[in-house]
């Protein structure tokens, strides 16, 4: 089994990730919490092959997930690349959201954006997200997305 680390996530190019389920718990105050299954070869991640690795990330519930800059009329000054978690401390969304949201400015926020398989999702937080390798993907479960608070292992 291949065992998946922050280090693959953010140094290897020939990892490819896709969402299999998002949660938001609201009854933690709104922790983020994203299911993914991840592998060398695109095709397996979009079949779903029980090959893939299956992992948790979990921001805490002061992490704040916005859509993606582009529809904010931002144009982020980084390269295309394959790299699943690109970790920014200066973005144009992270700046954009201390102005309007006011972000609490005695926090060091962080920009972390995961590209994921036809779809991107960017998170602010003042703190990582905690990884759990889950070994590798349990289901065929649809993508599911959920606000409501839901129970988490």
């Amino acid at each position: 089994m291949q065992e998946i680390t922050f280090e693959k996530l953010q140094f290897c190019e020939d990892y490819h990730i896709g969402l299999n389920q998002f949660l938001m718990d609201v009854a933690t105050g709104n922790r983020l919490i994203f299911h993914f299954r991840g592998h060398t070869e695109e095709t397996m991640v979009i079949v779903g092959d029980y090959s893939c690795n299956y992992f948790r990330l979990t921001f805490e519930e002061d992490a704040i997930l916005l859509r993606s800059p582009d529809l904010y009329e931002l144009k982020e000054d980084v390269e295309i690349n394959p790299i699943p978690l690109l970790t920014l401390t200066d973005s144009k969304l992270l700046t954009f959201a201390h102005e309007m949201m006011n972000l609490d400015p005695t926090k060091d926020w962080v920009h972390y954006w995961l590209r994921a398989f036809e779809q991107d999702f960017h998170v602010l937080s003042p703190r990582p997200p905690v990884l759990t390798d889950l070994g590798h993907k349990r289901s065929d479960a649809i993508v599911k997305h959920s606000f409501d608070s839901v129970s988490v292992e």
